[in-house]
């Protein structure tokens, strides 16, 4: 209803400036609280392309302004040389509710229809998931979701390195050393942390591993089963951990498989016909044109081609079905940049990198290498069982079954809004008491005004015909913030921030609580009207909900 408001009042100052002979384009910002909804400073442009003064030109736009009775416009004011409008709430609302009641959950959805392939996690198959990775996988995930509600046909994609030096370590140490019972990935971690240890300063076995991975690239029959059967152990754990959190991957894509099909030396091929192609002991582009001092190594000197070479290749094959949006941690920085002048060598269209900073520990950075981190599997063991003790004191009486259910939601909800309400580009500290705290605007606070919902409307009868009488300031405002959820998603979209959806989410959630808790909803002559706008507020909030991966809770 918002952007129809905003549309509604572009057209009114665009029809005035036609009649004044006039033609700009109109900039609406939201002025102060209590000035309106949203507010032009058009005259200003226009005064000083005229140099006079913007007052005669805001009166004389005022003047010429025309506000028809189907618009949700209910008025107009000057103000310091502004204009500021005014939205009819009660039209607003009775158009929110009729549209909510025919639409229902899909309610804002949009329909840009366009192929987006989104590769996000894409962890090495050496060992469990830490919160690093968990940041990755939750601000990918909730994204497709947003991107998905609007339209975008959204492909997730998990790029598996199944020829890095990791994954090579990992085969290296299983010929020594046996796996451990228990979940597979954290199995594998215990081999590669324990075969690191076994390599320091042990030349023979490092040369070992770069046969494994010279064998593994020509495509060793014996070898390729042995890497196949590592990377596959390890990602049926990682997916364990993912699926909990809500999250999956449309398809798994491979390394490999960009070696063997001669996709990466055709690209390369390429690439040594160039003015950027250098030979000195190793082939290498000169990026310096494109302002990159630091050369980018297609081979090494044994042959064997460099992570960011079979990068290459995967990525000009993904343009092949849609444009490409990758979620990466800020130390990739240089290899996006390397990659985006490349893509523009190869008459490629660049790819999209939304870049993420870490959580660290109170104590330092991780490290899969050395066995420091936290894994999402702790985390999740850890957040639920909190989160049972905080359902236990609210809903002693219930079973244990129902507590359990409960505090999975409530767990796993806690985990992804906590991680994704913070913009990718902020870095974090992992601080449980805060990811923990079940009291201040969290996830738990949006599940609670959601079930409250649904638990008033359990009680009543929701009826077409209502009459609105003058509205409450609390109605007032959970209208005007219901009214912006369109906008919302597609800024959060397009903007690719889905930590838009969680702040909005807790405004709507502390709107909805006010609500409530000082205009009675089941009694009184407004009955009738309060429980539809209820109604709408559960639509909202539910769609807010799984935007964020966080489930909506009927009862809590």
């Amino acid at each position: 209803m918002f952007q129809r408001f905003r549309i509604e009042i572009e057209e009114t100052i665009n029809a005035a400036l036609k009649d004044l002979k006039f033609k700009k384009e109109i900039l609406l910002v939201e002025p102060p609280k209590g000035m309106g909804e949203l507010s032009s400073s058009i005259a200003f442009e226009i005064a000083a392309e005229l140099k006079i003064s913007p007052k005669n030109v805001v009166d004389e736009i005022y003047k010429s302004i025309r506000i028809g009775p189907s618009t949700l416009i209910k008025d107009v004011k000057v103000v310091n040389g502004h204009l500021n409008f005014h939205l009819d709430y009660k039209k607003t609302v009775r158009a929110l509710i009729k549209e909510v009641k025919i639409l229902n959950e899909d309610y804002g959805r949009g329909n840009k229809n366009e192929k987006i392939i989104l590769e996000h996690t894409s962890a090495n198959p050496d060992g469990p998931l830490h919160i690093g990775h968990g940041r990755n996988s939750i601000i990918g995930d909730s994204l497709a979701r947003v991107m998905r509600f609007v339209g975008y046909k959204v492909e997730t994609q998990f790029y598996v390195n199944d020829m890095g030096k990791q994954l090579a370590v990992v085969i290296w140490g299983l010929r020594r050393l046996n796996l451990v019972e228990g979940k597979n990935d954290l199995s594998i971690s215990r081999v590669y942390v324990k075969s690191n240890k076994l390599l320091k300063d042990n030349k023979v076995a490092e040369k070992q591993i770069s046969e494994l991975i010279k064998e593994y690239e020509k495509g060793n029959d014996e070898i390729k089963k042995e890497f196949k059967n590592a990377a596959n152990y390890c990602l049926e754990g990682i997916n364990e951990t993912l699926n909990r959190l809500g999250i999956s991957h449309d398809r798994f894509i491979w390394e490999s498989t960009f070696v063997w099909d001669s996709s990466v030396k055709k690209v390369v091929k390429k690439l040594l016909r160039t003015e950027y192609f250098e030979l000195d002991g190793v082939s290498s582009l000169n990026l310096n044109k494109f302002g990159i001092e630091k050369n980018l190594i297609l081979s090494r000197s044994d042959g064997t081609y460099l992570y960011t070479t079979k990068d290459i290749a995967y990525h000009l094959w993904k343009l092949k079905y849609g444009k490409v949006i990758n979620i990466w941690g800020s130390d990739h920085k240089l290899i996006g940049e390397q990659l985006k002048a490349v893509h523009q060598i190869l008459d490629a269209s660049p790819p999209e990198f939304i870049f993420y900073e870490f959580i660290t520990l109170p104590t330092g950075s991780m490290s899969t290498r050395s066995g420091i981190f936290i894994s999402l599997d702790e985390l999740i063991e850890e957040t639920v069982k909190r989160a049972y003790i905080e359902v236990d004191k609210r809903r002693s009486e219930e079973t244990k079954n129902f507590k359990l259910k409960i505090a999975e939601a409530v767990g796993i909800g806690a985990i992804r809004f906590n991680i994704i309400r913070i913009a990718a580009e902020k870095s974090m500290v992992f601080d449980w008491d805060e990811a923990l705290n079940f009291e201040r605007n969290g996830s738990s606070f949006i599940q609670y005004a959601y079930a409250r919902c649904c638990r008033i409307l359990e009680k009543a009868e929701i009826k077409d015909e209502f009459i609105i009488r003058n509205l409450t300031i609390n109605e007032t405002e959970l209208i005007k913030i219901i009214s912006k959820f369109k906008e919302i998603v597609i800024e959060s979209a397009e903007s690719r921030k889905p930590s838009i959806i969680a702040n909005y989410a807790i405004e709507l959630a502390n709107a909805f609580h006010r609500f409530y808790m000082y205009d009675k909803v089941l009694k009184g002559k407004d009955k009738d009207f309060r429980i539809n706008l209820v109604r709408v507020t559960q639509v909202i909030l539910g769609n807010t909900l799984t935007l964020l991966g966080v489930e909506a809770l009927d009862k809590m």
